[in-house]
């Protein structure tokens, strides 16, 4: 299985990465206190320069949203059933908060998009899918309806107003306007690195792209701490079952019943294997709800998900 060799590959790299940071930590050339600004790095330059560069040289189909929907479908279903789980065992509010968002958004673009450029390295369309399936089966649903959620189940009460202008954040954010304008760019077919003016913009973006992998991967590891998983055992196993195990069977076995090509599958079977995403534990920090917890169980599932993608991957991917 080829496909399944790659992804091997990608997770030995990533381990690698993760290895370095905390070496490099130890050594004190990188502080923890360096992740804040590497991840502004990756969100607001590598971040927007990847989607831009993977949209603008692509005509994207209608047919090609469709696994993007399935993506959206899924998430909302996971957020349901975390949330109808966690009630159903009576966890605190702020504590359902941390187990619904770590079940249900995934690092789809944090990691996601490392571990594809890593596994595709020479397929530009790999990237063009995986762009359409985070952004809009992902980063919409956690930026709009994220604070929502952590408002809900936070400690601190935030009127309509204040929950619905962070929402609106991510329509200011430079990954938002490099989505449509690189979607515009390979709609309207406008030239491309083969025009001479434009080539060194293109080759800009490029460059960027490429520092996503290694700086994305390298801030994740700064952040690492062990977890004390004795006390998050019930939580981390409603949060492996559903971020890790059932998101993505269910858009593995739906993308078959749909007949999607296999590399929308196996790129949608990626994504939803991811771990929970970094930016729901900011926003349940900023809203009051267990954002300790959140970390604990980021962490742990973080680690646990190296062997969980491989298994997922080989058995619908």
């Amino acid at each position: 299985m080829p496909a399944f060799q790659h992804l091997a590959q990608a997770v030995i790299v990533t381990v690698i990465l993760y290895g370095l940071a905390l070496w490099l930590r130890r050594r004190g050339v990188l502080a923890e206190s360096h992740a804040l600004i590497l991840s502004h790095l990756v969100t607001d330059l590598f971040l927007p320069a990847t989607v831009f560069v993977s949209l603008a040289g692509q005509s994207v189909q209608l047919r090609q949203l469709e696994s993007a929907l399935m993506m959206l479908g899924i998430q909302l279903g996971a957020i349901a059933l975390a949330w109808s789980v966690s009630a159903a065992l009576r966890f605190p509010r702020p504590q359902q908060g941390a187990i619904v968002f770590c079940s249900a958004f995934g690092s789809s673009t944090f990691l996601g998009y490392a571990l594809i450029k890593a596994m595709y390295p020479d397929n530009p369309e790999a990237m063009t899918e995986a762009v359409l399936i985070s952004e809009i089966g992902v980063g919409y649903l956690l930026f709009i309806l994220g604070p929502v959620l952590a408002a809900y189940f936070g400690a601190q009460a935030q009127n309509a107003r204040s929950r619905w202008a962070a929402s609106l954040d991510f329509f200011k954010s430079p990954v938002f306007f490099a989505l449509v304008i690189g979607l515009l760019w390979g709609i309207l077919r406008l030239p491309g690195p083969e025009n001479a003016f434009l080539a060194p913009v293109f080759q800009v973006c490029q460059t960027l792209s490429a520092a996503l992998t290694p700086v994305a991967i390298l801030t994740v590891g700064l952040l690492f701490k062990l977890p004390s998983v004795r006390g998050i055992l019930v939580p981390l196993g409603i949060v492996v079952a559903i971020n890790l195990l059932l998101q993505p069977l269910a858009a593995g076995l739906l993308a078959s019943v749909f007949g999607f090509p296999d590399l929308w599958r196996d790129i949608l079977v990626l994504l939803t294997s991811m771990p929970p995403a970094v930016l729901g534990v900011v926003f349940l920090k900023r809203y009051g709800a267990d954002a300790a917890l959140a970390s604990a169980l980021l962490l742990a599932a973080t680690i646990i998900s190296c062997g969980t993608v491989l298994i997922v991957f080989a058995l619908v991917g």
